[in-house]
């Protein structure tokens, strides 16, 4: 039977709801099924017809008679650890597999420690590229070595062994690096162009007809492995740790503290040449399966991602792909459901892709390099204090809010159920209207509380019951580790509840209510600031949960004294929101808004303490400026946190950049610290501008060369170089083996100190008095020409501050007054009027002139571009004019200034 539209109405009824629930979501609900747990099936009837690779199969006649069973521990898993090399064929320049490695585990403990060594068996098999041959005493070589190798004659038979060995070894889980990505379209690609039978044994459901692979979800390969759970470290690392690339060598590094070998896909075929080198291609295969799997270990992967689904009450599948939206709604799901609310539909939309780069707003490239526009928010986010900006000394008091969004969700019962809203399609609203926030009422605090917030308390409560658990004395590891992960994934769970409130995409979106939940955000950060302030003590900076206190105090007992004090008159005003000291800075340096280095102390008592550095927005935690510029950045901040006189300060810098400048100019710095990273937002060839971007350019490069492709959400790792072209720095980026092979290609050192060290290393000395641009340029051996031009520049801004056109006003502020351009659509007759080139944010950026204003008309007024390029010259004459009959006529000096500048502003925003 059909199922019903979902815009159907009739006489009797004015909405059908339910009409898209898929069939998965809805026996988890009705069966209260909370993620994996045992099951216990009534009458089950064994079936006839084998319709999976599994040795027993049942069907339940209806779903009635499946019941969970509770209080059981998690079963041991059997776990594969995956990892390929392959070869490109140079006439059809697809990937063909020569070597593939598998680490097996048959009792992987999902409630305990994970085992050492992380496996129980391993598998070798390698075949040969067409056109090479194996070494005449490669099999005896391998029989000396005592190693587990099938030496296949060709792609064909390695595929064979491959389905023959997973069908045999059934692993419940798959693991691999970006597994999801390659690996397996790789795998699903040769297995049909080689013809081998049986495909879907890589899987456990049998299968006919493979899927169409290559579609950008990847949900082909996700659909073949049905009956398995994939484990992509990479996706789960992007989540549970911040690198600066998810690389399989980057996370080797940072999480195992080991080095990985890996040898270029051009360079394999040269292996051939004897058996030693091609006994090293099979152990660094080998060896890659080994970290990737100690790598989930490591970030305990499984058994974190089995207590988030058993909160969440989704699918484990799902969680190891990361995507918090559905977790949250899955968990919203189960409480609507069991209190027999009607939820709402899911809706789906042609979404593009994430913007997965964060907040990375400032370009590694430097000039030339087209910065990212930002789509005004829906509804006005956290306040952000302005910072008393300078260098301080003296202890300073940092002060958080405990989990401040979900405390307001509790404190002020604000939920669906509770918050009195209106339908917007029940009222007509002018664009004012619709761009202000809407801001509803705070229910009565007699009404009994909501579902969100009983949600979030009950996962408050449960992670507090568990950190008191972890307390207890000799606690046996594994269940101390056992508790950890479950408060963790309670943590993460109670954490993100908030951001399905304002993602426009989620289910259960609720702007109205994200907007109230941040209001109050904002209105209790400013009594909070004030309340301090009313007991004489001086507020520096505070950002969206916290603030931070000058105590003017070189006593740490003082300080945490005062500490407690400030705790103790906010907290009397909240039932459920708490602050709490978060830390101590021995010396601050605060630069602006979200961006600061200080000493946090760490108390050992009796009046002894030890600092450590923290750092916050600053360009050399960014991974868009290359190492050297964050060694110099790291150099300058140890210097300025220093105990040291200012002048000896002063003279450390100059020393380190005079040297820093000579080994550049000798070529004494090794050429990985040039590397710039850069995460891409989306697919290289998505990109509309890929000249001007670098790392895009590179990425494009990179995918040109076969093997595995970069892709969005991957980070570029690209170095600027001179190529004998008069390009802009943006557009000379390469690779850095591309540097290494061609000779024509040196490093641009002149960009490097100009748009790399000297902006990182001006930003964080701008409040240190004796330091400034041209000084840094001159010791750094560049033209300080240029640098004194900036200067002027900068000193003329702040003229134009005390003149009344404040330097700190953000450009929607600055151009208010200011005319906007337009232009009439000749299709439908709409005013279209332009604020931006683009439109929209992240990776949905685009170009305002694609489609007039009117969503109806469908017209691109794009295509009458020499119409728009009239009327916007006809507008910059008549604004030029008008500039100049003011300046005319202006009686004072200052009068003149002030508005012939508000009248150039007025032409620099029409322009």
């Amino acid at each position: 039977m059909p199922a019903l539209p979902s815009d159907l109405k009739g006489s009797t009824f004015s909405h059908v709801f339910g009409s898209n629930t898929a069939s998965l979501e809805h026996f988890l609900l009705s069966r209260k099924i909370r993620g994996p747990c045992w099951l216990d099936i009534k009458t089950p009837q064994l079936t006839n017809q084998a319709l999976s690779w599994c040795k027993v199969e049942a069907v339940a006649l209806k779903s009635e008679l499946v019941c969970v069973v509770k209080d059981l521990s998690p079963p041991p898993l059997v776990v594969m650890s995956l990892s390929l090399k392959t070869v490109q064929n140079p006439k059809t320049h697809h990937n063909e597999i020569v070597s593939l490695a598998a680490l097996v585990h048959h009792q992987f403990p999902l409630d305990k420690a994970p085992p050492r060594p992380p496996f129980q068996t391993h598998f070798c098999v390698i075949s040969k590229p067409n056109d090479c041959i194996f070494p005449y005493d490669f099999k005896e070589a391998v029989r000396k070595k005592n190693a587990k190798v099938e030496i296949a004659g060709t792609e064909r038979a390695l595929l064979g062994f491959f389905l023959a060995k997973m069908h045999k070894i059934d692993p419940d889980v798959l693991v691999g690096h970006d597994i999801l990505g390659f690996d397996l379209e790789v795998l699903l690609q040769r297995i049909s162009f080689c013809k081998v039978p049986h495909w879907s044994k890589i899987g456990r459901l049998r299968r006919a007809n493979m899927p169409k692979l290559g579609g950008r979800s990847g949900f082909a390969e996700k659909s073949a492995t049905s009956g398995r759970l994939v484990c992509d470290v990479e996706i789960s690392a992007k989540e549970l740790i911040r690198c600066k690339s998810y690389h399989l060598t980057e996370l080797a590094s940072q999480v195992l503290k080991m080095e990985r070998a890996v040898i270029p896909q051009e360079n394999i075929r040269n292996f051939y040449g004897d058996s030693p080198h091609l006994l090293y291609v099979l152990e660094l295969t080998w060896m890659d399966a080994k970290l990737i799997l100690q790598i989930m270990c490591e970030l305990n992967v499984l058994p974190l991602a089995l207590q988030i689904t058993n909160i969440a009450g989704n699918v484990m599948s799902r969680t190891l792909m990361g995507g918090r939206a559905e977790r949250n709604e899955f968990l919203l799901l189960h409480a609507f459901h069991e209190k027999n609310y009607i939820v709402p539909d899911k809706q789906f939309f042609k979404k593009p892709q994430h913007d997965l780069a964060g907040d990375e707003d400032e370009d590694g490239a430097g000039k030339g390099a087209p910065k990212k526009v930002r789509k005004k928010a829906a509804y006005a986010g956290g306040l952000v204090l302005d910072p008393k900006v300078g260098f301080y000394d003296k202890f300073i008091l940092l002060l958080d809010f405990n989990s401040l969004y979900p405390s307001i969700i509790q404190e002020f019962n604000i939920c669906f159920t509770t918050i009195q809203r209106v339908a917007s399609a029940m009222r007509k609203k002018t664009q004012e209207e619709e761009d202000a926030d809407e801001i509803p009422e705070i229910p009565d605090s007699d009404l009994e509380m909501g579902v969100l917030p009983k949600e979030i308390r009950k996962l408050v409560e449960r992670r507090r019951q568990v950190k008191q658990l972890m307390k207890q004395p000799d606690l046996n590891p594994d269940l101390h580790m056992q508790y950890d992960i479950r408060q963790k994934a309670l943590k993460l769970t109670a954490n993100s509840m908030y951001g399905c409130l304002g993602f426009s995409y989620s289910r259960f979106y609720a702007k109205p209510l994200a907007a109230l939940v941040t209001h109050k955000g904002r209105e209790i950060l400013m009594h909070t600031k004030d309340l301090v302030q009313r007991m004489n003590l001086e507020v520096i900076y505070g950002d969206t949960d916290s603030i931070m206190i000058n105590t003017n105090s070189t006593n740490l007992d003082e300080v945490y004294k005062l500490g407690n004090k400030v705790k103790s008159e906010v907290n009397k005003l909240y039932k459920l929101l708490e602050i709490d000291i978060d830390g101590v800075f021995k010396s601050l340096l605060l630069l602006k808004k979200k961006k600061y280095a200080a000493l946090m102390v760490e108390n050992h008592g009796d009046g002894r303490f030890t600092t450590k550095q923290e750092l916050k927005g600053l360009d050399i935690v960014r991974r868009d400026w290359c190492g050297l510029a964050k060694e110099c950045g790291n150099y300058v901040i140890g210097q300025i946190l220093s105990d040291q006189s200012r002048d000896t300060i002063v003279e450390n810098i100059q020393k380190h950049l005079i040297e820093v400048g000579e080994k550049v100019a000798s070529g004494d710095v090794p050429l990985n610290m040039f590397e710039i990273h850069k995460a891409l937002t989306k697919d290289p060839q998505d990109y509309p501008d890929k000249k001007s971007l670098p790392h895009v350019h590179v990425a494009l490069w990179i995918n040109s060369q076969g093997g595995r492709k970069v892709k969005a959400g991957d980070t570029v790792s690209y170095v600027i170089c001179q190529d004998g072209s008069n390009l802009g720095a943006s557009q000379r980026a390469y690779a850095l083996e591309q540097l290494q092979k061609q000779d024509s290609l040196t490093l641009d050192t002149q960009y490097y100190l100009a748009q790399q060290v000297h902006p990182v290393v001006g930003r964080i000395c701008d409040p240190i008095e004796g330091i400034d641009g041209v000084l840094i340029a001159t010791w750094l051996g560049l033209d300080p020409g240029q640098f004194r031009a900036q200067q002027r520049q900068q000193r003329e801004e702040e003229t134009d501050g005390l003149l009344g056109a404040p330097a700190q006003l953000t450009d929607e502020e600055r151009y208010r007054d200011c005319e906007r351009f337009s232009f009439t659509c000749p299709q439908c007759g709409t005013e279209n009027i332009y604020d931006n080139v683009f439109e929209g944010a992240g990776t949905m950026i685009e170009p305002s002139l694609l489609q007039c204003c009117k969503v109806s008309c469908g017209g691109r007024p794009v295509d009458h571009h020499t119409q728009i390029s009239n009327k916007l010259l006809l507008d910059i004459r008549r604004h030029i004019r008008k500039y100049y009959s003011v300046s005319t006529l202006s009686p004072t000096h200052t009068h003149t200034h002030t508005l012939s500048h508000s009248l150039t502003h007025s032409l620099t925003h029409s322009l």
